[in-house]
């Protein structure tokens, strides 16, 4: 057998054994060996491994009944390493850090202005220079593994910020800096492609899956067999910038019509601004609906978010659609009026899903691509931890 070759099955084996024991949040040897088809020599091997570079820990069973010595398992140490997940908005930038084990332990937002991209060589250093002195006296032997940057623009597979209203960035400079301020590796993506990253690790693990953002525009993060779909050159799922109304509003990509420009948070929070319209005076969907003209924006939104939500279930038939929205999680009900207008003699899904972590979702989907890839696993299930974020 060739070197090269047996790297390769003991960097498979190791991986088998470690979304063993992360899947399963504590496990014994044995199991995992049934579970894996891993014989118990090769099981032990990596375990043994995995434990001298504090990524596992054992702990003895709980409440074991039976007579003799308690059984050992496995456990993920969470105190081993810490991941930065950051998610650039045009008003703010958000900074979660995550354990291993994907528990939130840090979430802060600085007020931030879009059209000053050109400085966030300056701002982000300044911005974890504390933040990551503070946790890497924590969090050992490991420390940081890695940051992810979650952008609400394109990113290509070269890691280049292909659009990004209102002001193009050159990207490579900035992740250049801070890798060798911080000497960690930093991953940047789509908001949107974050985000479904991260819906999948903590609310629905699923192989093909889909999430719809409306934010400061709209996108569509798509997983298809665990892989990001990107298309040709990192375009896909741009699907804010599909022209549903002829003739319609100007929109910053040059286009007029655009499905952000109707349906987007932002555009619906402007909206009610212009009318006077205080979503503070209106605590649940009912008193809302009861106003007349605040109903009226609403339903206009509604009939809106309903044509490009038809045109993406036509498109890809999705089992499940996660919504991300700051105003639909305040008010789920809105779901039951905009279901009823997503049939037709083809549209076909089983479930649309309200994003339980909401705005969080892009800065814990960019903090997850490092955390994969430090422990080098392909799928990191993090379901069964209820981590409320």
């Amino acid at each position: 057998m060739l070197t090269g070759d047996a790297n390769y099955i003991k960097s498979m084996n190791r991986r088998l054994v470690l979304e063993e024991i992360i899947r399963n949040k504590s496990i014994s040897r044995i199991s995992i060996s049934k579970r894996t088809g891993l014989n118990k020599a090769t099981v032990s091997s990596q375990v043994n491994e995995l434990l001298n570079h504090s990524l596992i820990i054992e702990k003895p069973v709980e409440n074991y009944q039976q007579p003799g010595r308690r059984p050992i398992n496995l456990e993920i140490n969470p105190m081993s390493t810490y991941t930065i997940g950051i998610d650039i908005d045009r008003d703010h930038i958000r900074i979660i850090i995550i354990n291993l084990k994907g528990m939130t332990v840090y979430n802060n937002t600085y007020d931030f202005d879009i059209r000053r991209t050109d400085q966030l060589i300056d701002i982000l250093p300044r911005l974890l220079q504390p933040v990551i002195k503070q946790y890497d006296q924590v969090y050992q032997p490991n420390r940081l593994a890695g940051i992810g940057i979650s952008f609400h623009g394109i990113v290509n597979e070269e890691q280049e910020l292909l659009y990004s209203p209102p002001d193009e960035i050159n990207l490579k400079p900035l992740l250049t800096l801070l890798e060798e301020t911080f000497n960690v590796p930093v991953y940047a993506d789509n908001n949107a492609n974050m985000a479904v990253l991260a819906e999948q690790s903590f609310t629905e693990y699923q192989p093909n899956l889909y999430c719809v953002t409306l934010s400061s525009g709209i996108g569509l993060g798509i997983l298809l067999n665990n892989e990001i779909f990107k298309g040709f050159s990192g375009y896909a799922g741009e699907v804010g910038h599909m022209i549903i109304k002829q003739n319609g509003i100007q929109c910053r990509c040059g286009n007029s019509g655009c499905f952000e420009r109707y349906a987007s948070d932002e555009m619906l929070k402007q909206q009610l601004t212009e009318q006077n319209i205080d979503l503070f005076d209106y605590p649940d969907y009912s008193t809302l609906k009861a106003d007349e003209k605040t109903n009226q924006i609403f339903d206009d939104y509604i009939s809106y978010l309903a044509v490009g939500m038809n045109n993406i279930i036509n498109v890809f038939n999705p089992k499940k659609l996660i919504i991300n929205s700051s105003i639909i999680n305040n008010y789920p009900e809105l779901l039951d009026d905009l279901k009823p207008k997503l049939i037709s003699s083809f549209i076909d899904y089983d479930e649309i899903l309200i994003s339980p972590l909401g705005s969080r979702s892009s800065a814990l989907g960019a903090a997850i691509v490092p955390l994969e890839k430090f422990l080098d696993i392909n799928h990191l299930d993090l379901n069964d931890y209820d981590y409320t974020h």
